[in-house]
């Protein structure tokens, strides 16, 4: 694989192959202010062939899903989940992150302004604290990076997600979500837009309004969506939401274009350079007034050092083809969820491919491969191995044991053993029960 490499393409082998792709993140969108309705969407190939060549960086739109990206109930306890810890006041650089703003003030300690075991759903929870807060007074419930601990809410928004990555290629940047909820009829934190990125407004409950535009605030588009509706915007539109009765939002923050690959690639120099840093983390000091001549920095001199070492040697290309893997194989949603724990495989268990059963091989040096499967990557066997990825066909349940014996030999079989093991707790595949298989 050359390291230049930008996209992904599904064989629908079982394993993928990496592709160099010319992205349409790239093209000078459209200036169009207009809301353009979407029929509805099925999912189907040609629903996002369309969206991808009408709307993707040109023009805003509405999807029409039908149902809620995720179930409400599903997201509302995830909530609840997330919250309990925060009610005992902030953590800091702590993810998943919670905030609670009150009017477009936030509030240190909201302690039990929180969703809470005591709130039956995110109807329950709006009109308790409505009426703790005062009819008057607007307020959000705020969760960044909310699909890192649940795995079932993690994988719907990766489906959704994949309709719009096929056609326009992944982002070398993670896509960003946020979740909300709460009544208002500001916006807390302003009129949303980051800089370089798209993003879908999903609408898990109740109703939202929103308020579009591009470079003219006055010439502005007002649209209003329900449960089932997810609102694009491109990555030019600025918009403000509100809701007048409350709302249950999810929020996707795709990056589309600027400077993303310089990103990427100095976040991994950093953290390379980082772990070659010396215990003296003092700041040198030069003399003052300063001196005729050159006046040496030794610490900055071999930072600098450091610096071209880390960016001309072969481990900062390793650290990109680890993270393109990880990133491909999750469709760029990150964080991921954490593995499940390790469940040894019996010879006489069967085990099918979890749909939709990414799994990403790439050949890291001479006799070393990469493999990344939802998000995590490891080390694993060689060539041989595209032969179980081959017998395991989604949906189709295979006894571990005809799987381990494509292994040529003992050591071989080990290995398979040890390949379905790591799968199974990465979630690419999952245990059949007897009566089914």
């Amino acid at each position: 694989m050359e390291d230049s490499a930008v996209s992904y393409q599904n064989t629908g082998t079982g394993h993928g192959i990496m592709r160099v792709k010319k992205s349409t993140a790239g093209r000078s969108p459209s200036r169009q202010t207009s809301m353009v309705e979407s029929p509805p969407m099925r999912h189907a190939p040609n629903d996002w062939a369309r969206f991808a060549s009408t709307h993707w960086e040109q023009s805003p739109t509405r999807l029409r899903l039908g149902t809620p990206l995720i179930p409400p109930e599903q997201a509302f306890q995830g909530l609840v989940s997330i919250s309990a810890p925060f009610r005992f006041g902030t953590r800091f650089r702590a993810l998943p992150d919670v905030r609670f703003f009150a009017d477009t003030a936030r509030m240190r300690a909201p302690g039990t302004l929180l969703p809470g075991e005591q709130d039956a759903d995110a109807t329950a929870y709006l009109q308790r604290v409505g009426r703790e807060l005062g009819a008057a007074r607007g307020f959000q419930c705020f969760v960044e990076q909310p699909l890192m601990l649940d795995y079932a809410q993690w994988e719907r928004v990766r489906a959704f997600v994949d309709g719009v990555l096929a056609r326009v290629g992944v982002p070398v940047l993670p896509i960003i979500s946020d979740l909300w909820l709460g009544r208002f009829t500001e916006p807390p934190q302003g009129a949303a837009r980051r800089e370089h990125h798209a993003r879908f407004t999903a609408v898990l409950h109740g109703r939202l309004r929103v308020r579009q535009w591009t470079k003219d605030a006055h010439k502005a588009r007002t649209v209003e969506a329900q449960a089932g509706d997810v609102l694009y915007a491109p990555s030019h539109v600025w918009q403000e939401e509100a809701s007048d009765e409350g709302a249950l939002v999810l929020r996707l923050w795709i990056p589309v274009r600027g400077t993303e690959p310089l990103e990427a690639v100095k976040s991994l120099a950093v953290k390379l350079l980082e772990t070659q840093g010396e215990a003296d983390d003092a700041v040198p000091y030069l003399p003052f007034p300063g001196t005729r001549g050159r006046t040496p920095v030794p610490r900055l001199a071999h930072t600098a050092s450091a610096l071209r070492a880390v960016t001309h040697g072969p481990d900062l290309r390793q650290l990109l083809r680890i993270a393109w893997a990880q990133r491909v194989s999750a469709s760029a949603l990150e964080p991921v969820p954490p593995p499940r724990a390790h469940e040894p495989l019996e010879e006489d268990a069967y085990v099918r491919k979890t749909p939709p059963g990414r799994v990403v091989r790439m050949l890291d040096s001479p006799g070393q491969w990469l493999w990344a499967v939802n998000g995590h990557a490891f080390a694993g066997p060689g060539p041989f191995a595209a032969h179980v990825l081959d017998a395991l066909a989604p949906g189709v349940p295979v006894r571990v044991g005809a799987l381990c014996g494509l292994g040529r030999g003992a050591s071989q079989r080990e290995q398979v053993r040890a390949l379905l093991e790591t799968l199974h707790a990465l979630r690419g595949i999952e245990r059949v029960p007897s009566k089914e298989a």
